[in-house]
């Protein structure tokens, strides 16, 4: 394409009458963003009439003339004859980020979004359609997620390992929705060994690592989780508010580099524009992350975990993390701070929601530490009923545990001999339980 532009160029005159006009216009724009006059742009071959009538379509530049315009504005002649060039692909680009920040920022536009892609794929910018692509799939609500992702891994399967490992990513999303959470994380897994070993690309080790804390929090491998988790919030590079700044710096820069006609600078500002887009998008798995880290922190850290349940929750707000914070709470013996979270929990999760249980027991636990037996007992004995019915086994036992070791010291054994039959049963021990 690049050699058909130049030997375009070279005939004398150039026969575009048809695109003298857009020529022109061109001309026009890239000679008022560099603040050059006619004239200037003119000397020393040329006049300032000349190029008034190229600007207005009145004439067609010939040959020498694009040549001598191009060199003045410092592009290419392909990029003044309308020929596809590297400032056109740093200016989509710049689009594309543009329109990812409106996501971000929660007023995004999945038809523009659409648009850009189209329009990557109409001239051949696979990897930009790639991207479009899985922006919009990213922020996709609804069945339209596998077709998206599949977009973006059409596009992306002939580039560099880094954007495709960003496609991978989604895809376990996708499996994850049809029900094959470990198949994701194989999938994770293998994409993160191919990355350390051959393209150890930092934002895709951060997501990769993320959403594998992530995955494995949700099918209980706490440990793991925690793992990947550290090494996700290792290569974070900051909050919100440093990584929006960030970004602007760099969108900032490529449109100066662009105007002062450093495509390859503006290049490299672009991609670091469109890495730091990447992270933001990252924030609630990364808040997972802090979840899954405080979980093991708890341990041997409780104020290192108080931290980071403070921080996932200020990054994306989660019942079960409001849940987990309340429960250090009460450890540390703040218990109107705990009764504070466990109110608003109360009104966000709904009765039949998994963490019902988990609130009720939270709310015998904050009975049980404010010397309220009654309300302890009666708290636990409900815990048991929602767990049992939700299938929270964990909670279940741990009602059980309570609840019994309640009784025990007020002297109540038979109840709790009782208590210890009926919590076996509903965690599945055969009939015969011991008396």
């Amino acid at each position: 394409m690049w050699d058909r532009a130049r030997n375009l160029s070279a005939r004398s005159p150039v026969s575009f009458s048809v695109m003298g006009e857009e020529v022109g216009g061109r001309l026009r724009r890239l000679r008022a963003e560099r603040g050059l006059t006619q004239r200037e742009l003119a000397e020393p071959h040329y006049t300032a009439a000349y190029v008034s009538s190229v600007e207005t379509g009145a004439r067609t530049p010939s040959g020498d003339a694009v040549r001598h315009f191009a060199a003045r504005l410092g592009v290419d002649t392909g990029e003044l004859l309308g020929v596809t060039s590297p400032r056109d692909d740093v200016r989509l680009d710049l689009d594309i980020a543009a329109a990812a920040a409106d996501f971000l920022a929660g007023n995004g536009s999945a038809a523009k979004m659409r648009r850009l892609a189209r329009l990557a794929e109409k001239s051949g910018r696979d990897r930009q359609a790639g991207l479009a692509w899985l922006w919009l799939a990213r922020f996709a609500r609804d069945d339209t997620l596998p077709r998206l992702v599949a977009a973006a891994e059409t596009a992306l399967a002939a580039d560099i390992p880094s954007y495709r490992g960003l496609a991978a990513a989604l895809r376990a999303n996708v499996l994850v929705g049809r029900g094959e959470p470990h198949h994701a994380m194989h999938l994770l897994r293998t994409a993160l060994d191919a990355s350390l070993e051959r393209h150890p690309h930092p934002v895709l080790l951060l997501t990769l690592h993320a959403y594998l804390a992530d995955g494995q929090l949700r099918l209980g491998e706490i440990a793991q989780a925690a793992h990947h988790a550290g090494e996700a919030l290792r290569l974070a590079r900051g909050d919100e508010e440093i990584l929006t700044e960030l970004a602007e710096n760099q969108r900032r820069l490529a449109e100066a580099y662009l105007a002062e006609g450093r495509v390859a600078d503006a290049v490299a500002a672009v991609s670091a524009l469109h890495d730091l887009l990447h992270e933001r998008a990252l924030r609630p798995v990364l808040a997972r992350c802090l979840f899954a880290r405080a979980l093991v922190r708890r341990a041997d850290d409780l104020e290192g975990a108080l931290v980071d349940l403070r921080a996932s929750r200020a990054a994306a707000p989660d019942q079960a993390v409001t849940l987990e914070l309340a429960d250090v709470c009460r450890e540390f013996g703040r218990l109107d701070d705990a009764a504070d979270l466990l109110s608003e929990a109360a009104e966000a999760i709904p009765a039949d929601s998994p963490l019902s249980a988990s609130l009720v027991f939270q709310q015998g636990s904050l009975a049980l530490a404010r010397g309220d037996l009654e309300a302890a007992e009666a708290g636990f004995a409900h815990a048991i009923d929602v767990a049992a019915l939700r299938d929270a086994r964990g909670v279940l036992a741990a009602s059980v545990d309570k609840a019994g070791e309640l009784l025990r010291d007020q002297g109540r054994f038979e109840e709790a001999a009782d208590l210890l039959r009926r919590g076996l049963l509903l965690l599945g021990a055969e009939e015969d339980v011991p008396q």
